[in-house]
């Protein structure tokens, strides 16, 4: 009975404290807007004696619950805006009001860091990947963006770091192509040489083309087959990386940074913007960067500069033209690993025991690149509801490589010995791209459509010279190098003359091709819940040179439902890629050429997007299965012919989330899983593994800034990728090992400056990369920038 008084007493004693506390409470909501007054949405507010914060929703109102009576100080803190600050009294059982204008207008408003920064990092925000107006909640395809702040903060001073923050990419690494020197990704168990970056703005560059962070605004990885809105001169059956760089905006601002490290690293970037007249409709922004360092290694430089300008002329209310440029000059050494001659005895590149700080070449055996690219649009509103969208881009690349390849080579007694080949190419890369655009929404009756037209001419070109020195120390009259040993110097001008000996270019690489396409899509809202995609794209592909030409149509469909309106979709795809497959001579017609038809890949894709919080958490969980078809392989009964009847599949489930779950806190996480094999071909590689696709690869990044107090802007990171074992070759003899590595930062920033402080892979892992392939990456490395903002 003493128990059941006992503990009547305390739930009555709770029961007054919490009507105590709610009569002695009340609300206070508010509204921002901006100087155009459009809703201000995800602006941090603060009520400081509190500690309490807020975050406008969509339509620009904040809501703070259970404030205790009495006055305080309401603020608004954001970079490059002026602090604003509104005193509210709030009364009991009241909910006081209060409005806010800024001093900026809403596109100022989208060019600046909100203190809480959620939507910069969570939001996947694009007009790139669908070219459509719709959200990701809206679009059957997986896709994630990268925003600049991100890569700032890992301090990436090159593109191949920026690509390691995107989930679902692996082995990142060095490739070569042509003379060129670029990057490859391996996405969906497919490689991608020409899809690591040379999709711009929605449009193509060159591939095999390396460039720079600096005037990136976010990094699009689409996943997938995407010929049918981007062709297939540059994109892969797993996918392509879009490059969004910066565009100008209504008001003066700029930074200047400086990053220096271990290996002599010195870069400095600036980014300046200002409009150039009172009307300001005429905006210029420029970026540049100056980054020179050495290697890990004994021997190893690198030397780029880069230079961004960009234009945007407001003509009218109806028509706007924008203009960019990279301008990009880059020198460095380019060496890569593999298999030479005989079975090696070791099973992976790890029991060899290469010592990491040796390279086997000089600092003077450099590739050099020239890369010019240009891009417009003219974009003018025809209607209320149709705007045209004309838009160019060209980009030409001069290159003058120096290749090395280290070629480990086995004898029958098991002693392994390496061979330095050497190759010399001066290649010029030309691609045109003119491309027309219709973009519009309508109506047939209660069901609402939003449509893409669309029409494009591609031109590429290449041209290049080659000469090969099988192995520099047998024509140098050197003896066969050991690995680790002693490596005799490349002498430049030796090399010269090597290759002055050499008779004429062995092979003369061109190529001309020249592609007309036109592709339409309908994005269709049965409801404001059910929408469906249908979208085909026409292809007529001329080789020029080989002297043939082929058509190829490619669809796309897809399906979404939001289960939770504006929260929760399901979404299922059917989406298409090909290759256009050059001619042979096959059993059946062994005299003349055959011209064999595009190879096809389809893809069937299903799974849920996610985006709560108010936008603070943004997840996706999808399951893929691609089939590649009509591959063309040797002909099994007789080795001097073709036949077109390959095929491989590659199916696996990829899962990531970006989150801002409290204020200052970000996490971006992915991980995939991928199962691919060649289905049918050559006896070699029937049932095998393709190259360098690991079945396992993952991200993670967790970084937490604080946002009050006397140590307000201090903020910390720690993060890394993994990836399984991979095989060096199709024929999985040789494997390249997995690896995990780490990395961590802090930085301290505020309104006008920000310093930060990198440590790169650090357990120091000495680990590879692979693209056929393999490729030393950097050992451990610290890193420090400082950024002044005015």
């Amino acid at each position: 009975m003493l128990n059941k008084l006992f503990l009547g007493a305390i739930l009555l004693c709770l029961s007054i404290t919490q009507t105590f506390a709610q009569q002695n409470t009340g609300s206070i909501k508010g509204t921002v807007i901006t100087a155009d007054d459009q809703n201000a949405v995800s602006v941090n507010v603060i009520i400081a004696e509190l500690k309490k914060s807020a975050t406008t929703d969509e339509n620009g109102v904040f809501l703070f619950h259970k404030v205790p009576a009495g006055t305080y100080q309401i603020e608004i803190n954001m970079t490059g805006h002026t602090p604003s600050k509104q005193e509210v009294t709030v009364t009991t059982g009241e909910t006081a009001t209060v409005s806010f204008q800024l001093q900026s207008s809403l596109k100022e408003l989208n060019e600046v860091v909100v203190v809480s920064a959620a939507k910069k990092f969570a939001e996947k925000k694009s007009e790139f990947v669908a070219r459509l107006p719709i959200s990701n909640l809206e679009n059957p395809q997986v896709y994630t963006v990268v925003p600049k702040e991100l890569f700032q903060e890992q301090i990436a001073v090159d593109f191949r770091s920026a690509l390691n923050s995107a989930p679902g990419l692996n082995n990142v690494t060095q490739s070569l192509g042509s003379g060129g020197i670029g990057l490859s990704i391996r996405m969906r168990g497919f490689s991608g040489a020409s899809a690591a970056g040379s999709i711009r703005n929605g449009m193509n560059t060159n591939w095999v083309t390396l460039s720079d962070p600096v005037n990136l605004e976010s990094i699009e990885v689409i996943k997938g087959p995407s010929a049918t809105l981007f062709g297939s001169a540059l994109t892969t059956y797993g996918g392509l990386i879009n490059r969004v760089t910066k565009k100008p905006f209504e008001f003066t601002k700029g930074e200047v940074s400086y990053t220096t490290g271990n290996w002599a690293l010195s870069r400095t970037t600036i980014d300046f913007n200002t409009p150039l007249n009172e009307e300001k409709t005429m905006l210029f922004r420029v970026n540049a960067a100056l980054d020179n360092q050495k290697t890990w290694q004994d021997q190893g430089k690198s030397n780029t500069f880069i230079i961004a300008p960009s234009f945007t002329y407001k003509v009218s209310d109806k028509l706007t033209l924008d203009f960019d440029a990279e301008l990009y000059k880059g020198s460095r050494n380019s060496s890569w690993i593999g298999l030479g001659s005989g079975n090696p005895t070791a099973k992976n590149i790890d029991q060899l025991n290469f010592d990491f700080k040796k390279s086997y070449t000089t600092d003077d055996l450099q590739s050099e690149s020239k890369n010019t690219n240009i891009y417009a649009r003219a974009t003018y509103q025809l209607s209320d509801n149709w705007v045209s969208q004309t838009n160019f881009s060209n980009a030409y690349t001069d290159n003058k490589a120096n290749y090395l390849f280290l070629l480990f080579n086995t004898a029958a007694n098991g002693d392994v010995t390496l061979q330095r080949r050497l190759m010399n190419i001066n290649s010029v890369f030309k691609t045109t791209q003119l491309q027309q655009n219709f973009v519009g929404t309508f109506h047939t009756g209660s069901i609402k459509h939003r449509a893409l037209i669309g029409l494009d001419y591609t031109y590429i070109s290449t041209n290049d010279n080659r000469w090969v020195i099988n192995s520099y120390d047998a024509a140098a009259g050197n003896p066969a190098l050991a690995i680790n040993g002693n490596a005799a110097f490349i002498n430049m001008e030796k090399y010269k003359q090597l290759i002055a000996a050499l008779p004429a270019p062995s092979v003369v690489g061109i190529r001309d091709f020249r592609t007309l396409s036109g592709y339409v899509s309908d994005v269709i809202n049965f409801t404001d819940r059910f929408i469906a995609m249908a979208s085909v794209r026409v292809d007529r592909y001329e080789n020029k040179i080989a002297k043939y030409n082929q058509i190829a149509v490619s669809p796309k469909m897809g399906l979404i439902y939001q289960v939770v309106k504006d929260k929760v979709s399901l979404f299922g795809n059917y989406m298409n890629g090909f290759t256009n497959v050059g001619p042979g001579t096959t059993a059946a017609n062994p005299t003349e050429l055959t011209e064999f038809k595009p190879e096809q890949a389809n893809q069937i894709e299903g799974g849920v997007k996610v985006e709560l919080l108010g936008g603070k958490l943004n997840g996706t969980l999808s399951y893929y299965d691609i089939e590649v078809k009509d591959k063309v392989r040797t002909d099994p009964t007789n080795n001097l012919y073709s036949i077109q009847d390959a095929t491989q599949r590659s199916k696996g489930f990829e899962a990531d989330l970006i989150a801002n779950p409290i204020r200052g806190l970000h996490i971006i996480l992915g991980y995939g899983y991928n199962e691919s094999k060649f289905t049918k071909t050559n006896a070699a590689t029937q049932g095998k593994r393709p190259y360098s696709t690991p079945a396992n690869v993952a991200n993670l990044w967790v970084s937490y800034k604080i946002l009050d107090g006397q140590v307000k802007g201090l903020g910390f990171g720690f993060g890394g990728n993994t990836q399984s074992d991979t095989y060096i070759n199709d024929t999985n003899t040789f494997k390249v090992n997995g690896y995990t590595v780490m990395d961590a930062t802090v930085f301290y920033e505020k309104q006008k400056i920000r310093l930060g402080l990198k440590l790169n892979n650090i357990a120091n892992k000495e680990y590879w990369t692979s693209d056929y392939w393999a490729t030393m990456m950097p050992t451990r490395q610290l890193v420090a920038n400082l950024t002044f903002k005015f």
